[in-house]
């Protein structure tokens, strides 16, 4: 068992907060009062008004209510994998994931990503019965629960097989808002998937690839 801090000594945000949507933001925060933000930074959206810290509204006799129904409790967040053990190295893992939770709907995030998955485990599984095709290490797909509260899934799983991973994972491949925007591909990674993510993309391409 993953050892917890007391809720008496944890340390928690002391700010209410609560998701809202993007129409609901917007209403909110272009009549708000106070100063500018400050210029060239992380403060400025990409919204089309000026972005301005409060207190209060621009209309003095406006007032907004902020309802948190949210409440400290111990829940059972679960992990789903699946396997194709590796025909020649099958003590190396190369890892595939997700998150499984959302906000809200998610549609970009993580259905995206999850479809991809769920889709590549597929053609893979397909592949693997008919005997068309094995992998040499083991693939393991991985469905995080409880990523929008912290990455609690993914971090006490690896948490607790950390020195196995340490030992046997060649990489991981997360997927998580795998499709959003136009068909540009964008990859961020580690300096040794580089390489790989460049062959692959030019691979499936062809003469469509180019590189920016």
């Amino acid at each position: 068992l993953a050892y917890r801090y007391s809720e008496e000594n944890a340390t928690l945000p002391k700010i209410p907060s609560h998701p809202i949507g993007y129409g609901a933001a917007e209403k909110i925060m272009k009549h708000l009062a106070g100063m500018e933000v400050p210029k060239d930074s992380d403060w400025q959206g990409g919204m089309n008004f000026t972005y301005r810290v409060g207190p209060g509204f621009v209309n003095t006799a406006w007032k907004m209510q902020l309802n948190v129904t949210s409440r400290n409790e111990r829940a059972k967040a679960e992990n789903v994998f699946g396997i194709i053990p590796g025909e020649v190295e099958p003590d190396r893992y190369v890892l595939l994931g997700n998150h499984r939770d959302a906000w809200i709907y998610g549609a970009l995030d993580p259905s995206t990503g999850t479809a991809a998955m769920l889709e590549i485990a597929r053609v893979m599984g397909e592949l693997v019965q008919s005997g068309t095709w094995k992998p040499r290490r083991t693939i393991m797909f991985c469905s995080w629960g409880a990523e929008e509260y912290g990455l609690i899934g993914s971090t006490e799983w690896v948490e607790q097989y950390v020195a196995t991973l340490r030992q046997r994972a060649v990489a991981y491949i997360n997927l998580d808002t795998a499709v959003i925007g136009n068909d540009t591909l964008h990859v961020d990674g580690t300096p040794l998937m580089h390489q790989i993510a460049y062959k692959a993309a030019k691979q499936v391409c062809g003469s469509r690839f180019s590189l920016s």
